[in-house]
């Protein structure tokens, strides 16, 4: 194994080769014998094996990711397994692209944390481009409510999200109407991206949901992505 420590090179973008390499040998775990079954086969390591993996080492080359210490490549083997498992899946490539940069983050982290990248791919799995968009809403709205301050009209402790407020958010650039943003609201609860609100007040005409410690850390660490897949086509 090569050593050495995780290196920045903006210069030398393409240095993530040993990224490329375990990944490609994790890949091919998942299709053995191809070779043997043809045309099938190579639509197959097209789609689950050779664009999941551009998207990853495109991610990785982003961050310019050199070299893996011993350490980050001991994180980058399940996490990037994972992944590929995804992919295998069927995985939605916007959700692909959301992962690849969760991946690229732990690494970048001081302790890589395999089992939260693992828990966050659970959480995301078969998430739909719609579902994705309301995240970003959600975001959005809970900073507009938190940098206009602390006294919004109805929000106590912290902010809070509803479907009704989501369809009126200027934020709405979808005009998500407030059905489709129940649906999309009770789907992340179940997911634990959101914390419904049990409290029962006379003010209360829907349900209230706060986003969970797994919402902000998705935000944190897949921010760019989340904000790809918001941007206009």
């Amino acid at each position: 194994m090569v050593r050495g420590s995780l290196e920045v090179r903006p210069q030398y973008a393409d240095d993530a080769k040993l990224a490329l390499n375990i990944a490609a040998a994790i890949a091919a775990i998942f299709i053995p014998g191809a070779g043997l079954v043809g045309p099938i086969a190579g639509y197959a390591i097209e789609r689950y094996v050779r664009r999941p993996e551009r998207i990853l080492v495109e991610e990785l080359t982003r961050a310019n990711v050199g070299l893996l210490d011993d350490e980050r490549a001991a994180a980058f083997i399940p996490m990037a397994y994972k992944f590929f498992e995804a992919a295998k899946e069927g995985e939605y490539e916007h959700n692909l692209r959301v992962l690849a940069e969760l991946l690229k983050n732990e690494l970048a982290s001081d302790t890589p944390d395999v089992s939260a990248f693992a828990r966050m791919a659970r959480r995301l799995e078969a998430l739909t481009l719609t579902e994705l968009k309301v995240i970003a809403l959600i975001n959005a709205s809970i900073r507009t409510i938190t940098m206009a301050s602390t006294e919004g009209p109805g929000q106590s402790e912290r902010p809070y999200v509803s479907a009704h407020t989501l369809s009126h958010d200027p934020n709405n650039k979808e005009n998500f109407d407030p059905f489709i943003l129940q649906e999309v609201l009770s789907d992340l609860a179940g997911r634990g991206l959101l914390v419904v609100d049990g409290a029962a007040r006379v003010s209360k005409h829907e349900e209230y949901y706060y986003v969970s410690s797994s919402f902000q850390s998705l935000i944190d660490k897949a921010k760019s992505s989340i904000a790809r897949c918001d941007a206009p086509s």
